[in-house]
């Protein structure tokens, strides 16, 4: 009978103590959702972190802002090819994304005559890409009837029900596995203390329960914002860092004229970004996307467009007298002309619309840069938002057009024939970021 009071009392203890971590996951979403109704936010941070990821699926530049742990972008005009992974871990029972650190590789293939608004025909090139973000915080403002906010009182009243869904399918859950675990005897854990093989069983149990609920929370109030529209208008901001550091780039053969030898000259493309961007998400007007940058680049001749680009038969028939260097030549790849490193900083502005309930927008972006290559620079585009079967962001593809030295500054023999380029970016976000 001592032991019977023993054992009882035990199981006793260790079933409340399993009670008491079930109603904690219950507690804790109660809690946020009280925090919620009383201030003007529509749904939990994390929440709105997935809502976000949906609504920032403009994605066609490595320093673009995704809350997915890994993204690839693709540029036909550059022949570049990034992979890109974000660094995040959850804070605190319920806390927006305020940093978001990222590194990534990218890769330059040569495609044949593509032209950006750098020369990059031919250049292979390998580099690191390290990013930094800031994010702002996340404002929501509401639709009011007469003195009644009506948006505020739906989405507060939806959220409620998703709370005591979720509660009754938690205390479902936990009673289940309870009794399948009361079933658990030494014979199915041979060798094992029955107790403790039952205590690890359980935290296990509640770590999953735990993540479960959390994650089906946060997605159950970002669907139904979605769906419903209860909001006028959702804004936030984002500043961003971004930096490319070459490993491997392209060396040029280069003589400075027709009767000087070719020399191997090294180009070193490190690259430097700081941009800010605004983001307006409304119910009725659709959304729109504001960035502004500035660029600084170590530029060259080359990619300015400052050499003259040089084949073997042309070299020979203009009078050429190096006969010992003739490979490059034969692969279009010599260059004459006055070969230099230089510091080039660029001024952008880039302006994103998708109408509402639309995945295809317009984009247009404007470049100016400065110094030895101070062009100016446009291009018009039209991101096609690709959705996959759980209606999320699967694939971006921006379709655009490319107007390269607007201002006819441009002298060089060198210089594109057509300054006007059509050509595609891709933008994949792989493995959403929740937290």
């Amino acid at each position: 009978m001592r032991y019977l009071l023993i054992t009882v009392s035990f199981y006793g203890t260790m079933m409340w103590a399993q009670a008491q971590k079930t109603d904690s996951v219950i507690a804790e979403m109660k809690s946020i959702n009280k925090a919620i109704t009383g201030n003007a936010a529509a749904i939990s941070n994390r929440a709105m972190n997935i809502f976000l990821a949906d609504k920032t699926g403009y994605l066609s530049e490595s320093s673009d802002l995704s809350f997915y742990t890994n993204y690839v972008t693709f540029n036909s005009s550059t022949g570049r090819i990034t992979v890109n992974h974000n660094f995040q871990k959850a804070t605190g029972t319920d806390e927006p994304i305020k940093k978001l650190p990222s590194v990534g590789l990218a890769v330059t293939l040569p495609v044949s005559f593509s032209n950006s608004f750098l020369d990059n025909r031919f250049d292979n090139g390998l580099g690191i890409m390290i990013g930094y973000k800031w994010l702002g915080k996340v404002k929501t403002r509401f639709a009011i009837t007469g003195n009644d906010p009506v948006q505020k009182k739906s989405v507060d009243a939806l959220r409620a029900a998703i709370v005591h869904t979720l509660e009754t399918e938690i205390n479902k859950k936990d009673a289940d596995f309870n009794m399948a675990l009361a079933l658990v005897d030494t014979a199915d854990v041979p060798g094992q203390d029955i107790t403790k093989a039952k205590e690890l069983m359980k935290r296990e149990f509640d770590e999953q329960i735990k993540e479960e609920c959390e994650e089906k929370f946060a997605g159950l109030q970002a669907a139904t914002l979605t769906k419903t529209n209860n909001f006028k208008l959702i804004s936030t901001h984002w500043t961003s860092v971004h930096a490319y550091i070459p490993l491997l780039s392209p060396d040029y053969f280069v003589a400075s004229s027709l009767h000087t030898n070719f020399e191997h000259e090294h180009s070193y493309p490190l690259q430097l970004t700081l941009s800010h961007t605004r983001l307006w998400e409304s119910a009725k007007a659709g959304r729109l996307f504001a960035t502004a940058s500035a660029n600084f680049l170590m530029n060259n001749s080359k990619l300015s467009y400052g050499l003259d680009n040089i084949n073997l038969a042309e070299y020979a028939t203009a009078g050429g007298t190096d006969s010992l260097h003739t490979a490059a030549l034969k692969n279009n790849k010599a260059y004459i002309g006055n070969y230099e490193n230089f510091f080039t900083p660029t001024l952008q502005a880039r302006v994103v619309y998708f109408p509402r309930n639309s995945h295809i927008g317009i984009s247009f972006l404007i470049q100016q840069s400065f110094g030895s290559y101070d062009l100016l620079n446009s291009k018009i585009s039209i991101p096609v938002v690709l959705i996959n079967s759980k209606k999320t962001p699967a694939v971006n593809v921006d379709f655009y057009v490319l107007f390269l030295d607007i201002s006819n500054k441009l002298k060089s023999a060198n210089a594109p024939v057509s300054k006007t380029i059509i050509g595609l970016s891709v933008g994949v976000p792989l493995s959403r970021l929740m937290y």
